[in-house]
């Protein structure tokens, strides 16, 4: 059989996965040639067909098994979040840090040294993932992310006043655990929920991670007050619920399917795929066929593809997208908001009560933001929601910059409001379309590869941030407050102008129509108005 226009082989097998728009007696990949254009066709409008809540209601069993492997992806935001709160607490700088023109302040170089541990480290639990999940499976990899999790936080919950070294271990730790549930998270998502379904539980992904945040700031809010130890330590403690909880109800959990074909436990992937997919009408026997037949094409596929690969022809386009959509997160100031907001309001001037209640604030609408733009990303399309939610950062930034330059208690809480009202722009576009745009725009001889150059743009992007950042606002170095704003707003303007030019339209698209996208070299803009025509799919 011939490989349709423009297209990489095994684009159908992809499709005809999760779909029941083949006859039973016909087997995946023997398809006739005369019949491809129509299949393909069928195949890409059955799967438009299907409406998010409709997948929800049809598979709930599968989206709340994917919604219980994303539990550990809170603590990926519980971590990045309690860490920059913790440094808000008195007691805490009191315990560890040195004073400073009246103020106990922790050094610049901690903190940056803090956070340069855990991303390092996430990165490499994100790629010691593809080690341990083919190893020991998506519910093993799991139990080692908890265990280590669990231990990380015992070293953060006992650390010792000024031992900075202990902290910084328990947090680094902690974040190779954290790149573990983070992988897993995704990964079994996108391998358990139906192609209809698979929007809605990986984009949840970022959903969880916005959930640790905001208990984080609950916490803090909470404890931050006291004058004791335990105003730090029982927010670090809160940690161990989430290690808990996937310990819990691990033994129950049904193993990815996909992993057990790949380990030839066929009798164990039907019985996984029974458990998830019971009373759907999804033919299990055809289901795990699929999965088999998808697998062994990818085996035969694996070996075309090298990581120079990644940087040549319609690739090399897609690698920057995938790489560049964290890129402008970052370049927009999420980090400074999401990592330093109640630090920011009290060097600001705000008192310690009201800022504690700015940062639980903030992330209540960082939630309310990101189901809105999981609600709403089908209906009005991966691209504009992308672009606009950029400017909009960018023009936020900007009039944090100004309000610096004012005087006076309601220049200080006109900035505290820019601020919870960025939280609530960044979570209901940039956030979670960032990682949507990412998982769509590779193609399948490249998915793996992609994924990992995605995970490094993303941890040295968020790393430079991050390490810059209490250089920026710290009172003994930089001091500039609210003016970060006039940075992060000209950045934002940079980036923004790059995703009018360089974001697609992926949504509504299938792969095999990205692919024909891509390989006729469809300008950026005319992505979501290009008609696909039967002769686009043609045989040649």
């Amino acid at each position: 059989m011939s490989i349709p226009n423009g297209k990489k082989p095994g684009a159908e097998v992809e499709h005809l996965e999760e779909t029941n728009s083949v006859e039973k007696g016909e087997r995946p990949g023997s398809y006739n040639d005369s019949h491809d254009v129509n299949i393909l066709a069928k195949i890409s409008a059955d799967e438009k067909a299907l409406t998010t809540i409709g997948a929800v209601r049809k598979y709930y069993v599968a989206f709340l098994w994917a919604m219980y492997a994303s539990v550990g992806a809170a603590v990926a935001g519980y971590d990045i979040t309690v860490s920059g709160a913790v440094v808000a607490i008195p007691s805490f700088r009191r315990d560890l840090g040195s004073l400073i023109d009246g103020q106990w302040v922790i050094a610049a170089s901690w903190q940056s040294g803090f956070n340069a541990g855990s991303n390092i480290f996430q990165a490499l639990g994100a790629f010691a993932t593809g080690f341990i999940g083919e190893k020991i499976g998506r519910k093993g990899s799991l139990l080692v992310a908890s265990i280590i999790s669990a231990a990380a936080i015992f070293l953060q919950f006992f650390i010792r006043p000024h031992n900075f070294v202990m902290f910084f271990f328990g947090r680094a730790i902690n974040g190779f655990a954290v790149g573990i549930y983070c992988t897993i998270a995704s990964s079994y998502c996108a391998e358990v929920s139906p192609l209809a379904l698979r929007g809605v539980t990986t984009g949840a992904v970022n959903f969880w991670v916005v959930i640790g945040q905001f208990l984080s700031n609950l916490i803090i809010q909470g404890t931050g007050n006291r004058d004791d130890s335990y105003a730090y330590r029982i927010p670090l403690a809160v940690q161990w619920v989430f290690p808990a909880f996937v310990l819990l109800l691990l033994p129950f959990v049904p193993e990815s399917p996909w992993y057990l074909v790949r380990r030839e436990r066929m009798v164990d992937a039907k019985k996984s795929s029974e458990r998830l997919f019971r009373g759907t009408g999804l033919d299990i026997d055809m289901h795990v066929a699929y999965i088999k037949e998808t697998i062994e094409l990818e085996e035969r596929i694996a070996g075309q593809g090298k990581w120079i690969d990644l940087f040549r022809g319609t690739d090399l386009r897609r690698t920057i997208i995938a790489g560049m959509v964290f890129v402008c997160q970052e370049m927009v100031g999420v980090q400074f908001v999401l990592g330093y907001s109640v630090y920011f309001f009290e060097l600001a001037g705000f008192a310690d009560a009201n800022a504690f209640r700015l940062g639980v604030g903030t992330m209540a609408l960082a939630i309310l933001g990101n189901i809105l733009g999981i609600a709403f990303t089908n209906h009005l399309g991966r691209r504009p929601i992308f672009f606009w939610g950029m400017v909009a950062c960018t023009l936020d930034c900007l009039m944090i910059g100004i309000l610096s330059l004012i005087p006076g208690n309601g220049a200080l809480w006109a900035m505290g409001v820019f601020t919870m009202l960025y939280m609530l722009i960044y979570q209901g576009g940039i956030g979670p379309l960032a990682y949507c745009i990412y998982a769509e725009i590779s193609t399948a001889r490249l998915r793996s590869k992609t994924v990992a150059w995605g995970v490094v743009v993303n941890q040295l992007s968020a790393l430079i941030i991050q390490v810059i950042n209490p250089y920026l606002i710290n009172p003994n170095e930089a001091n500039l407050q609210g003016k970060v704003g006039w940075l992060f707003g000209g950045l934002g303007v940079i980036f923004t102008v790059w995703s009018f030019f360089g974001v697609p339209e992926t949504g509504g698209r299938t792969i095999d129509e990205l692919d024909i996208l891509f390989e006729k070299k469809v300008p950026i803009r005319q992505f979501s108005t290009y008609v696909i025509h039967d002769s686009d799919r043609a045989v040649e």
